[in-house]
């Protein structure tokens, strides 16, 4: 059963990725039906942590307040997995969906500390969530040589078809445009829509 972590959590993801969240894209995140996605989330509304204007879902300065501590715990859960469980880079967000709730307060912090006060989880994304965004999405770069800053969606599949190709972040790329967008790595090349693609963040 999902708790209302799973769906500050997953809300956060898709407006930091695509600037907006629906009840439909949480409800598929989080593997439920719509109609329980819609009762938590309109519990959530009424406690002052969403608010929904349309099919389009934002956090409020309180459940940004209340959020950004799960996310900072979730990303440094992240780099435990990695480096210490040996948990492949592309199964790391979802291999610590509910390792992250163990690790609060004063167990958090000492690990962070433990970890050597990581910037970042594996996937690039800073442990302090409201560090300044940087960086241009992949799927409005022009074609060129970029590096990857990060992948602020950490979608399984996404992930494993970037791992494909190690297009991991620190690495250089290659964008080129038609219809598509194609990601050329020394490993070989992917190709997205621009949808798709929007939350993998380049940087010249």
């Amino acid at each position: 059963m999902r708790n209302r972590e799973d769906y500050l959590l997953v809300a956060w993801e898709f407006i930091e990725s695509f600037d907006t969240a629906s009840e439909k894209e949480i409800a598929d995140r989080l593997h439920i039906t719509g109609a329980t996605a819609s009762q938590y989330i309109t519990s959530l509304v009424n406690d002052g942590l969403m608010v929904k204007n349309g099919r389009s879902i934002e956090l409020t300065r309180l459940g940004r307040r209340i959020t950004a501590p799960l996310v900072r715990m979730h990303r440094i859960s992240e780099v435990f997995a990695f480096r210490f469980l040996e948990v492949p880079w592309e199964e790391t967000h979802s291999s610590v969906m509910e390792l992250e709730h163990l690790f609060t307060g004063d167990r958090g912090e000492k690990l962070f500390k433990n970890l050597g006060n990581p910037e970042s989880c594996p996937h690039g994304n800073p442990t302090d969530p409201f560090s300044p965004r940087t960086g241009i999405s992949a799927g409005l770069a022009n074609d060129g040589i970029y590096r990857i800053l990060r992948i602020t969606y950490e979608e399984d599949s996404l992930l494993k078809r970037l791992a494909s190709v190690e297009a991991f972040p620190g690495r250089q790329v290659e964008i080129y445009r038609d219809s598509c967008v194609t990601i050329e790595t020394q490993n070989g090349q992917l190709r997205f829509s621009p949808e798709e693609i929007q939350a993998l963040i380049l940087a010249r």
